[in-house]
């Protein structure tokens, strides 16, 4: 007999098999078994390009983060200033900064911090950036052009994907975009709260012109320079015509004759003669005389007692004394002068001083003032200010209006609260 109620549950049984199916399926695909990825690999004969999109979402996804955190942070005081010059940054240093969340791999561990670095290189007009990321066996980097661009909305933002010289590693597919639409709570009893961030991009101010000024300004990444050229006279002197002024005349006086004559004396002869006074040498030892009587000195000879020798006579004879002495000379020199030693006469004419004109003062007739042009550089300059961008983090429940509409945006980030 038909059984309607018998068969409901049968064909229920078998929709809800079904319905379990599906999600086992889903679930396998979304996170597929390690056998299945071997078998995926070795059916693909070596092709890595599926199991990346397949098995490297999470390391995609956290190569992406790394990038977007270090085009944050590397803002235009922060990129490097000459040509070929290069700034790191590790994974270690971006989680000390806190401008990154940390993040873990596929199983769960965290990411070499070391050897996962960014690297910006100055080039002529822009910047590449390296974002290396090393995680367990696994390790890529993918490569970003940034620059000061027309469509930048930033000082400096990341090149147009179709204008990137060089391709990027990942695919397009594997990207992680942050949206307002994050996927909605699992219903579970766990409740979660979402993370929200809220950017403000850096900005310039700048100064007003200074005033032209002939100190030197030099332009810099902050400070922007004018100058111009400006020519100016300056007085360095007159040219003066002068002429005699006969109305001011200039007296001194000369000797002239009277026409008389005199006889006047004159040393015709000029000689050099004996003063009489001597200048003397030092005295200088001659010799020992025995003498028996006392010498006398004079001016050039000298005598110096230095003993005596007495001799006893007897019978018819005379006893007598004998001296020695040192005798010592010096030469005399007589002292002359230069005179006149004969005079003569002679008649010569009577002359007297008198006044009379000199010359004439002199006048200015015309005066004409001289200039000399000089060129200098005049400068002006005015400097701008950076004001950094910030960060603000916030958790919520999902699809909190408020902050939404505040402008804040999800990261996609959520936790148990």
């Amino acid at each position: 007999m038909y059984n309607e109620n018998s068969n409901f549950q049968t064909k229920n049984i078998i929709v809800q098999f079904l319905f379990v199916a599906l999600i086992v399926f889903v679930l396998i695909w979304l996170f597929p078994l390690k056998s299945d990825l071997k078998n995926l690999k070795t059916a693909s004969n070596g092709d890595d390009s599926n199991l990346t999109v397949l098995v490297d979402r999470i390391f995609n996804e956290n190569i992406i983060a790394m990038k977007d955190s270090a085009k944050s942070y590397y803002t235009l005081e922060r990129l490097p200033k000459n040509v070929g010059d290069k700034v790191k940054m590790t994974l270690g240093e971006m989680l000390e900064k806190k401008i990154i969340l940390p993040f873990t791999d596929k199983h769960g561990k965290t990411c070499d911090m070391t050897a996962s670095y960014v690297e910006v290189t100055k080039y002529d007009t822009e910047y590449l950036m390296k974002v290396n990321l090393k995680c367990g066996d696994e390790e890529n980097y993918l490569l970003v052009y940034m620059g000061c661009y027309d469509y930048c909305s930033t000082t400096v933002c990341e090149k147009n994907r179709t204008d990137v010289k060089s391709p990027v590693i990942y695919s397009k597919k594997t990207e992680t975009k942050i949206t307002n639409n994050p996927t909605p709570q699992p219903a579970p009893s766990k409740e979660y709260i979402y993370e929200y961030v809220k950017t403000t991009q850096g900005f310039y101010t700048e100064t007003d012109w200074s005033t032209w000024s002939g100190v030197k300004v030099t332009a810099d990444a902050n400070t922007a320079v004018q100058t111009k050229e400006v020519t100016s006279k300056k007085l360095i002197g007159y040219n003066v015509t002068r002429d005699y002024d006969y109305t001011k005349p200039i007296y001194g006086t000369k000797t002239v004759a009277t026409g008389d004559t005199k006889t006047v004396k004159y040393c015709a002869k000029y000689d050099y003669v004996k003063t009489g006074e001597y200048s003397y040498g030092d005295w200088q030892y001659v010799e020992t005389v025995y003498l028996s009587y006392t010498p006398n000195n004079t001016d050039t000879v000298q005598y110096i007692s230095v003993g005596e020798n007495s001799t006893v006579c007897e019978g018819n004879c005379t006893a007598t004394t004998t001296k020695a002495y040192k005798k010592y000379v010096k030469s005399a020199t007589p002292i002359t002068k230069y005179e006149c030693v004969e005079y003569g006469t002679k008649t010569e004419p009577v002359t007297t001083t008198v006044k009379t004109i000199t010359g004439y003062e002199t006048k200015i007739v015309s005066k004409t003032p001289v200039y000399k042009e000089t060129k200098s550089t005049l400068y002006r300059y005015k400097t701008r200010t950076y004001h950094p961008g910030t960060t603000d983090v916030k958790w919520s429940v999902y699809n909190d209006t408020t902050l939404l509409s505040s402008g804040y945006n999800y990261t996609g980030n959520k936790k148990v609260k």
